[in-house]
Protein backbone atom coordinates (compact mmCIF):
# COMPACT_ATOMS: atom_id res chain seq x y z
CA UNK A 1 0.00 0.00 0.00
CA UNK A 2 1.63 3.44 -0.95
CA UNK A 3 2.11 6.33 1.32
CA UNK A 4 1.96 9.83 1.58
CA UNK A 5 5.59 10.19 1.72
CA UNK A 6 6.25 7.73 -1.16
CA UNK A 7 3.91 9.86 -2.96
CA UNK A 8 5.27 12.98 -2.19
CA UNK A 9 8.75 11.76 -3.27
CA UNK A 10 7.54 10.95 -6.67
CA UNK A 11 5.93 14.11 -7.15
CA UNK A 12 9.28 15.57 -5.43
CA UNK A 13 11.26 14.56 -8.59
CA UNK A 14 9.14 16.97 -10.71
CA UNK A 15 8.74 20.14 -8.23
CA UNK A 16 10.69 21.43 -5.11
CA UNK A 17 9.00 20.41 -2.10
CA UNK A 18 6.62 22.87 -0.55
CA UNK A 19 6.18 23.10 3.28
CA UNK A 20 2.62 21.71 3.14
CA UNK A 21 4.38 18.21 1.77
CA UNK A 22 6.13 17.90 4.60
CA UNK A 23 4.33 15.83 7.45
CA UNK A 24 4.69 18.05 10.92
CA UNK A 25 4.11 21.78 9.38
CA UNK A 26 0.92 20.18 7.55
CA UNK A 27 0.00 18.46 11.15
CA UNK A 28 0.36 21.78 12.60
CA UNK A 29 -2.06 23.25 10.30
CA UNK A 30 -4.58 20.85 10.68
CA UNK A 31 -4.64 20.56 14.23
CA UNK A 32 -4.37 24.74 14.83
CA UNK A 33 -7.29 25.62 11.98
CA UNK A 34 -9.08 22.23 13.23
CA UNK A 35 -9.30 23.03 16.58
CA UNK A 36 -10.30 26.79 15.69
CA UNK A 37 -13.40 25.55 13.52
CA UNK A 38 -13.92 22.87 16.18
CA UNK A 39 -13.94 25.74 18.89
CA UNK A 40 -16.41 27.54 16.10
CA UNK A 41 -18.96 24.85 15.96
CA UNK A 42 -19.20 24.03 19.79
CA UNK A 43 -19.76 27.54 20.38
CA UNK A 44 -22.53 27.55 17.87
CA UNK A 45 -23.72 24.70 19.22
CA UNK A 46 -24.34 26.08 22.85
CA UNK A 47 -26.00 29.04 21.30
CA UNK A 48 -28.35 26.70 19.36
CA UNK A 49 -29.40 24.64 22.51
CA UNK A 50 -29.75 28.13 24.31
CA UNK A 51 -31.94 29.16 21.25
CA UNK A 52 -33.91 26.02 21.94
CA UNK A 53 -34.60 26.89 25.30
CA UNK A 54 -35.26 30.63 25.16
CA UNK A 55 -36.10 31.91 21.66
CA UNK A 56 -35.79 35.45 22.75
CA UNK A 57 -32.03 34.83 24.02
CA UNK A 58 -29.56 37.48 23.44
CA UNK A 59 -26.53 35.15 21.62
CA UNK A 60 -22.63 35.71 22.12
CA UNK A 61 -22.42 36.33 18.80
CA UNK A 62 -25.68 38.43 18.09
CA UNK A 63 -23.69 41.57 17.29
CA UNK A 64 -26.16 43.77 15.52
CA UNK A 65 -29.35 43.40 12.69
CA UNK A 66 -26.84 42.03 9.99
CA UNK A 67 -24.16 40.40 12.11
CA UNK A 68 -26.24 37.86 14.50
CA UNK A 69 -25.94 34.13 14.90
CA UNK A 70 -29.32 33.91 16.02
CA UNK A 71 -31.21 35.26 13.11
CA UNK A 72 -29.63 32.74 10.99
CA UNK A 73 -30.52 29.64 13.33
CA UNK A 74 -33.99 30.49 12.34
CA UNK A 75 -33.61 29.78 8.56
CA UNK A 76 -33.98 26.25 7.70
CA UNK A 77 -30.75 26.55 5.53
CA UNK A 78 -29.79 25.88 9.31
CA UNK A 79 -30.58 22.69 9.13
CA UNK A 80 -29.68 21.56 5.83
CA UNK A 81 -29.93 17.46 7.23
CA UNK A 82 -32.57 17.84 9.65
CA UNK A 83 -30.52 18.87 12.52
CA UNK A 84 -28.55 21.60 13.28
CA UNK A 85 -25.59 22.42 10.80
CA UNK A 86 -23.17 22.79 13.98
CA UNK A 87 -23.37 19.39 15.15
CA UNK A 88 -22.06 18.08 11.78
CA UNK A 89 -19.30 20.40 12.36
CA UNK A 90 -18.28 19.15 15.47
CA UNK A 91 -17.64 15.60 14.25
CA UNK A 92 -16.20 17.34 10.68
CA UNK A 93 -12.93 19.46 12.43
CA UNK A 94 -12.33 16.34 15.01
CA UNK A 95 -11.11 14.46 11.57
CA UNK A 96 -8.10 16.96 10.45
CA UNK A 97 -7.09 17.42 14.14
CA UNK A 98 -6.95 13.42 14.41
CA UNK A 99 -4.83 13.25 11.26
CA UNK A 100 -2.67 16.66 11.85
CA UNK A 101 -1.76 14.72 14.87
CA UNK A 102 -0.92 11.52 13.10
CA UNK A 103 1.30 13.59 11.14
CA UNK A 104 2.92 15.81 13.41
CA UNK A 105 4.11 11.80 15.32
CA UNK A 106 5.52 11.01 12.70
CA UNK A 107 3.07 8.41 11.50
CA UNK A 108 3.29 7.44 8.15
CA UNK A 109 -0.44 7.35 6.80
CA UNK A 110 -1.37 5.67 3.72
CA UNK A 111 -2.61 8.30 0.57
CA UNK A 112 -6.12 7.16 0.95
CA UNK A 113 -6.25 9.13 4.19
CA UNK A 114 -5.42 12.10 2.98
CA UNK A 115 -7.52 11.71 -0.06
CA UNK A 116 -10.24 10.80 1.86
CA UNK A 117 -9.94 13.98 4.28
CA UNK A 118 -9.57 15.92 0.35
CA UNK A 119 -13.06 14.79 -0.43
CA UNK A 120 -14.54 15.70 2.63
CA UNK A 121 -12.80 19.07 2.21
CA UNK A 122 -13.89 19.41 -0.94
CA UNK A 123 -18.13 18.20 0.65
CA UNK A 124 -17.29 20.91 3.57
CA UNK A 125 -16.07 24.07 1.25
CA UNK A 126 -19.84 23.03 -1.09
CA UNK A 127 -21.74 23.24 1.76
CA UNK A 128 -19.47 26.75 3.12
CA UNK A 129 -20.71 27.79 0.02
CA UNK A 130 -24.09 27.19 -0.30
CA UNK A 131 -24.44 28.35 3.04
CA UNK A 132 -22.52 31.64 2.30
CA UNK A 133 -25.09 32.53 -0.81
CA UNK A 134 -28.16 31.84 1.92
CA UNK A 135 -26.63 33.95 4.10
CA UNK A 136 -25.64 36.92 2.49
CA UNK A 137 -28.52 36.78 -0.80
CA UNK A 138 -31.17 34.51 0.67
CA UNK A 139 -31.22 35.53 4.67
CA UNK A 140 -29.43 38.59 4.84
CA UNK A 141 -27.60 38.02 7.48
CA UNK A 142 -23.77 36.63 8.78
CA UNK A 143 -23.19 34.72 11.76
CA UNK A 144 -19.83 35.86 13.25
CA UNK A 145 -18.95 32.19 14.25
CA UNK A 146 -20.34 30.31 10.68
CA UNK A 147 -17.85 32.97 8.98
CA UNK A 148 -15.14 31.62 11.35
CA UNK A 149 -15.75 27.77 9.95
CA UNK A 150 -15.58 29.51 6.45
CA UNK A 151 -11.95 30.60 6.40
CA UNK A 152 -10.92 27.53 8.12
CA UNK A 153 -12.51 25.49 5.73
CA UNK A 154 -10.90 27.69 3.18
CA UNK A 155 -7.83 27.16 4.20
CA UNK A 156 -8.09 23.72 4.55
CA UNK A 157 -9.37 22.71 1.29
CA UNK A 158 -6.59 24.72 -0.79
CA UNK A 159 -3.64 23.40 1.29
CA UNK A 160 -4.23 19.95 1.29
CA UNK A 161 -5.58 19.94 -2.08
CA UNK A 162 -2.65 21.24 -3.34
CA UNK A 163 -0.88 18.25 -1.55
CA UNK A 164 -2.79 15.76 -3.39
CA UNK A 165 -2.07 16.97 -6.44
CA UNK A 166 1.84 17.27 -5.85
CA UNK A 167 1.49 14.00 -4.65
CA UNK A 168 -0.53 12.52 -7.58
CA UNK A 169 -3.41 11.90 -6.10
CA UNK A 170 -5.09 13.07 -8.99
CA UNK A 171 -2.85 11.47 -11.60
CA UNK A 172 0.26 11.47 -12.79
CA UNK A 173 -0.69 13.92 -16.00
CA UNK A 174 -2.20 16.55 -13.01
CA UNK A 175 0.64 16.02 -11.10
CA UNK A 176 3.19 16.73 -13.89
CA UNK A 177 1.42 19.54 -15.78
CA UNK A 178 3.13 22.87 -15.45
CA UNK A 179 -0.45 24.69 -14.71
CA UNK A 180 -0.86 22.34 -11.68
CA UNK A 181 2.37 23.14 -9.96
CA UNK A 182 2.29 26.57 -10.40
CA UNK A 183 -1.09 26.69 -8.58
CA UNK A 184 0.10 23.76 -6.09
CA UNK A 185 2.19 26.10 -5.00
CA UNK A 186 0.43 29.09 -3.73
CA UNK A 187 -2.23 27.47 -1.77
CA UNK A 188 -2.42 30.24 1.02
CA UNK A 189 -3.07 33.01 -2.44
CA UNK A 190 -5.47 30.85 -3.57
CA UNK A 191 -7.40 30.86 -0.32
CA UNK A 192 -6.79 34.54 0.04
CA UNK A 193 -8.41 35.53 -2.95
CA UNK A 194 -11.24 33.53 -2.23
CA UNK A 195 -11.48 34.94 1.16
CA UNK A 196 -10.98 38.23 -0.37
CA UNK A 197 -13.93 37.76 -2.96
CA UNK A 198 -15.92 36.51 0.17
CA UNK A 199 -15.49 39.86 2.05
CA UNK A 200 -15.98 41.58 -0.87
CA UNK A 201 -19.53 40.17 -1.44
CA UNK A 202 -20.18 40.60 2.30
CA UNK A 203 -18.89 44.12 2.32
CA UNK A 204 -21.20 45.26 -0.79
CA UNK A 205 -24.02 43.13 0.38
CA UNK A 206 -24.14 44.90 4.28
CA UNK A 207 -22.89 47.75 2.76
CA UNK A 208 -25.74 49.82 4.77
CA UNK A 209 -24.34 48.76 7.74
CA UNK A 210 -20.94 49.50 7.14
CA UNK A 211 -21.64 52.97 5.55
CA UNK A 212 -23.28 53.84 8.88
CA UNK A 213 -19.91 53.09 10.32
CA UNK A 214 -18.10 55.67 8.47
Amino acid sequence: MSTETESLQTGQQQAPQAWYQRSVPLGVLLIVTGAIGLLSAFELSVDKIRLLRDENAVLSCDLNPFFSCSSVMTYPQSEIFGFPNQFLGIGAFAVPIMLGALLVAGVELPRWFMTGLNIGLLGGVVMVTYLQYASLFEIGAGCPWCMVVWVVTILQFCVVTARSARAGAFGAVLRDSLVARVLSGMPLAIAGLWLFIVAAVVLVQFWTFFSAQL
